[in-house]
């Protein structure tokens, strides 16, 4: 098998050869080139100690990024390239990383510590594959499988239970057998590890082209060992998910939303630690799914100024992908007010804060004045004319 090697990882792969050392590309960068797809970053492994790595690129920007477990970053032509000596792996109390790493010289040592066995391959042109369990025969199989025992891979690190559904998910995969049977055992190993990186590997799994196989992890008790009880989750709505484009903030809403009930959704996007904007843009997307869309143009321009452009069409995507909506009309009079540059927020309204201010209102009065005229605006898009609005103002009471 021959594996194409961007030009600078093989002069990395070449320098290192040259000092009398062996490397390769491994793990996803192997994967995913047998499979076909483009590997994001290439990771290269070596029997050379960082010490010597580093002698090795003393010409080159050198990031001494995890020294202690034998990893140095080499920056050749703006890129970044992780380089890390053979290791063996110490105990993992923690369930999340080895207490001690011990560097070895022997790559089929380092290649047995991983987690999956479509990611303990390796490859170099010289020597070509490296494959000592069997990757290659279950990518063949399309089978997610442990390297070794899945219990004791899982138990040196619970993430491991979520990255398998990921790669699952991602590569359209089976979870081998006993694999599947250690993740049901297993799951309460995920309070080990941090809410940022559940989150991060959540959002992997909604974005990939299978994100209904999340619910291999609701299935397992997830939410329960992250103490968000009484979630229900239907197996054959989270098909839903995958009918909409890959976008983080449709795809979270859809899964928030099929909790059961906006609370939960907010719960869960609150626990995993979701930014202030992402979480209070989906809330704001959950808590109005199900309203009963007037199709007016009045009540458009209403929608669009209370939720936002943005926020409206992910409401409307979302009302069509779970309620089975029609919403032609109503992007046809979205398009229409855009097209004809009519008002229905305050920024595009003819007078402003300091139009009312120069008239002698202050304070709360002149958002009061302000919201009162965009009422008025949004009902007669001709009335947004700052003379008119001027003259209205005259004629409100105080």
């Amino acid at each position: 098998m021959k594996i194409k090697i961007p030009k600078d990882v093989e002069e990395l792969i070449e320098e290192i050869y040259n000092n009398g050392y062996e490397a390769f590309i491994v793990g996803g960068c192997v994967r995913d080139s047998v499979i076909g797809l483009v590997p994001n970053d290439y990771d290269i492994t070596t029997n050379a100690n960082p010490n010597e790595i580093i002698d090795i690129f003393k010409n080159y920007k050198v990031i001494e990024t995890g020294i202690k477990h034998g990893t140095v970053t080499i920056i050749k032509n703006k890129s970044e390239y992780e380089i890390t000596t053979y290791r063996i792996d110490g105990e993992y109390k923690d369930n999340r990383r080895p207490d001690k790493v011990e560097f070895t010289s022997n790559i089929k040592k380092d290649l047995e510590r991983r987690d999956f066995t479509i990611n303990a391959m390796a490859y170099n042109s010289k020597v070509g594959l490296v494959d000592e369990f069997e990757g290659i025969r279950d990518i063949n199989k399309k089978l997610i499988k442990t390297v070794g025992s899945p219990e004791k891979r899982f138990k040196e690190d619970g993430l491991r239970i979520i990255r398998a559904v990921r790669f699952s998910a991602k590569l359209a995969f089976e979870i081998e057998k006993n694999t599947m049977e250690a993740i049901y055992k297993n799951i309460n190993l995920i309070s080990s590890v941090s809410y940022e990186r559940i989150q991060e590997e959540i959002n992997k799994i909604l974005l990939s082209d299978n994100p209904e196989k999340i619910y291999i992890l609701y299935d397992a008790g997830i939410f329960d060992v992250l103490g968000l009880d009484d979630i229900k989750i239907e197996e054959n709505k989270l098909n839903k998910i995958k009918v909409s484009h890959k976008d983080l903030i449709l795809r979270l809403s859809i899964f928030a939303y099929l909790m059961g009930d906006t609370y939960k959704g907010k719960q869960f996007l609150k626990l995993l630690k979701y930014s202030n904007n992402i979480r209070i843009q989906c809330e704001k997307i959950i808590e109005n799914i199900d309203i009963d869309l007037k199709k007016s143009k009045k009540d458009v321009k209403k929608y669009l100024n209370k939720f936002g452009k943005i926020n409206f069409m992910y409401i409307l995507k979302i009302n069509e992908i779970l309620n089975n909506k029609d919403n032609t009309k109503i992007y046809e009079i979205i398009e229409e007010v855009e097209k004809n540059n009519e008002c229905y927020e305050l920024k595009s309204l003819s007078v402003n804060g300091n139009d009312l201010k120069a008239l002698g209102y202050k304070g709360k009065d002149i958002g009061i004045k302000l919201n009162a005229l965009l009422e008025l605006v949004i009902e007669d898009s001709e009335l947004n004319d700052k003379l008119k609005l001027i003259e209205m103002l005259n004629d409100m009471p105080i």
